[in-house]
């Protein structure tokens, strides 16, 4: 009797997966997760079977944002890995703006590529689907079941205090 892996488990790597299973593929800062993150990515696995979420190097932060990150890489990726819904985790080196993903991309063939509706590079990442057939899916920016808070506005929060001692 033969023992075949699971279609899905997070320890396992991505040539383990069915060749019937989804793939989809999310990408973004994930500077420093929070609620509307963890939305986005269930919201997103629930697309299909295999969730890959790229986040953006230091490098590729410091060029974007013009900040150093809050976490660091290994962190980072430690944190996305422990969620259930995530089943690989990468980190995109690529300094073309809004595409640091791209060869990662590339090399994972996805099915999905999903983002959110405030994108500002959809006309590039669609072309970048068209090149390896995936569809290109906007998910639309859903409160979290908390109150809405952005990454930069976190940071913000950390650097001022509410009051003076």
């Amino acid at each position: 009797m033969h023992r075949f892996p699971p279609l899905r488990f997070n320890l396992y790597p991505s040539q383990y997966i069915s060749t019937m299973a989804t793939k989809i593929f999310v990408s973004g800062f994930y500077d420093i997760i929070h609620a509307g993150h963890i939305q986005f990515f269930r919201e997103a696995r629930s697309l299909g079977d295999f969730l890959i979420v790229s986040f953006a190097s230091e490098q590729v932060l410091w060029k974007s944002k013009h900040r150093k990150p809050s976490i660091p890489e290994g962190h980072k990726k430690v944190i996305l890995e422990s969620l259930c819904m995530v089943d690989k985790v990468v980190c995109g080196e690529h300094l073309k703006p809004g595409m640091d993903f791209e060869h990662v991309f590339l090399k994972e063939r996805p099915d999905i590529l999903a983002v959110t509706e405030d994108d500002c590079y959809g006309d590039l990442k669609r072309e970048l689907c068209a090149r390896i057939g995936a569809r290109y899916v906007v998910l639309p920016k859903t409160p979290p079941c908390s109150e809405q808070i952005s990454t930069t506005q976190l940071v913000n929060r950390i650097k001022a205090p509410l009051s003076v001692p």
